[in-house]
């Protein structure tokens, strides 16, 4: 479909990024959940903010991806997995924790000057322990460590100081909890380089104890820290019951928090997409695109970092995407084992804040739409359809962890001189055997099967249909989906509309 380029409007820096994501629409499975008028009016707030910050901060940022002298890959945040780290080892890093230069004031004075206007801070990660005080564990910032302080409670004090929202990420899946599922033992036979083995998964079920001990913990934290703006919730495997069961929690205490699509079971207020994925135009939904500067949310001393000025880029070029195509941008920052954001996040995102203070109107101006819909208009009664001036539409299951699927259908806006009848051809090349789709012009609709012999490509016949002056919009769909998130099922060459 079409590709474009980010224009910043006013701008006097052009950014070297190209959005290469395709003009991308979806069907509406997720917001079931959002009827209410005060959801609804939660979510409307809550896109017209566009910016936030994102902080992951705990534990695994004392280690700084480093274990017993060994640089650890993968994500920072999950340290306690990538190197299989006994959790009595775990638990002796987590008595010695003492992030002395936590300052939230600062950190929420960073992200208001970034043009960020609200906060999501890690509550508690995937490794079980709380940056909350908690009656549920002594496992937490308070009880466990010298530092003795609730960081969740200073930030969300420090955000009502400064006029920031602020929320709350919640991991489902917790590695320390002492009735969740059996661990397995670690593999000592291979570098956590060369095989990741899931002593701890982040992908674990939720035990009827855990979801007991969550259901605890998330009354806790929207009780005693004011008012949330979101909970994002996070990985696990958890029934249609659970789902449910921690919705309820959340809108019987405070209604207006909104909830992210990671709870799953379509219980989510607003989807979240896949970490620094692909953005496409979900217009007509709720949505946000977390995102990180690098391959790691948690701090890791070691990670290559891109040059500032490429990732100043990168990072606007993000934020303009995301927000043009209706979504909320959620930036990660994540501070070092002493609570202090290192000196590069602080300085990306001190010149992100700079250029919207010079471009005052930048944000404001984008509009929420498919940006320059083409209208394909006949010549000498013929039209052509194509990816190039046509629209792709997306499926979105809210059943999973991630459950999007970008290329669900197809649209064309098209334009007409005469009421008339019209014989409709297609050009492509299948991806299946056969496979039954619609063609559809307002009330005129062709079901047809396109045969996939050969898997070469082919034209077919698809029939007569009568199209009226003016505009019109053209769809091209699956007559029978065997799942919400099937694909298409072919590459399209072009459909060929011709006046008889």
């Amino acid at each position: 479909m079409k590709r474009h380029l980010i224009i910043l409007i006013a701008s006097a820096i052009l950014l070297s990024a190209c959005d290469s994501s395709s003009e991308v629409k979806n069907d509406n499975n997720l917001q079931e959940n959002a009827t209410d008028k005060i959801t609804l009016e939660a979510l409307e707030e809550w896109r017209s903010d566009h910016f936030g910050m994102f902080i992951h901060f705990g534990i695994y940022s004392e280690l700084a991806g480093i274990w017993k002298g060994e640089k650890i890959p993968f994500y920072g945040e999950q340290i306690m997995n990538h190197a299989r780290i006994p959790i009595n080892e775990y638990e002796d890093v987590a008595k010695t924790f003492n992030p002395t230069d936590f300052n939230a004031d600062e950190i929420v004075t960073l992200a208001k000057n970034a043009g960020m206007k609200y906060i999501v801070m890690t509550s508690k990660h995937h490794d079980g322990f709380c940056m909350f005080h908690t009656e549920t564990t002594d496992y937490n910032i308070v009880d466990f460590t010298p530092f003795g302080r609730d960081v969740v409670k200073e930030l969300s004090e420090a955000c009502k100081r400064h006029g920031i929202k602020f929320g709350l990420y919640y991991s489902l899946p917790d590695w320390h909890y002492p009735l969740g599922i059996p661990r397995l033992a670690p593999d000592t036979t291979t570098k956590c380089y060369e095989y990741v083995n899931q002593v701890y998964s982040p992908l674990e079920i939720v035990t009827p104890e855990l979801e007991d001990y969550i259901v605890a913990q998330v009354t806790e934290l929207l009780s005693n820290y004011g008012e949330i703006n979101t909970i994002w919730f996070d990985m696990g495997l958890v029934t249609p019951e659970q789902s449910k069961r921690f919705r309820e929690t959340v809108k019987s205490i405070q209604p207006k928090c909104i909830i992210n699509g990671r709870i799953m079971n379509n219980q989510g207020d607003y989807m979240t997409l896949p970490d620094n994925g692909d953005v496409g135009a979900y217009s007509d939904i709720f949505w946000d695109n977390p995102a990180s500067l690098y391959n790691t949310w948690g701090y890791k001393s070691w990670i290559n970092r891109p040059d500032i000025d490429q990732q100043v880029d990168i990072q606007l070029n993000r934020l303009f995407s995301t927000v043009r195509h209706g979504g909320v941008f959620l930036l990660n920052i994540g501070p070092d084992g002493k609570g202090k954001v290192i000196d590069y996040e602080k300085e990306v995102l001190t010149r992100i804040g700079d250029f919207l203070r010079q471009h005052p109107d930048t944000l404001n101006k984008i509009e929420i739409s498919f940006e320059d819909k083409e209208i394909v208009r006949s010549n000498d009664g013929c039209l052509e359809l194509t990816d190039e001036n046509g629209m792709m539409h997306s499926a979105i299951d809210g059943t999973g962890y991630m459950s999007t699927q970008m290329d669900s259908w197809r649209s064309w806006e098209i334009e007409v001189s005469d009421d008339a009848e019209y014989d409709i051809f297609i050009v492509y090349l299948p991806d299946n055997l056969d496979k039954k789709y619609t063609f559809q012009c307002g009330s005129e609709i062709i079901t047809h099967t396109l045969p996939g012999v050969d898997n070469m490509i082919q034209t077919s016949y698809i029939g007569k249909m009568n199209l009226h002056k003016g505009k019109n919009t053209f769809r091209l769909d699956q007559a029978e989906r065997c799942y919400p998130l099937e694909p298409l099922g072919l590459e399209l060459q072009k459909i060929i509309i011709t006046q008889r």
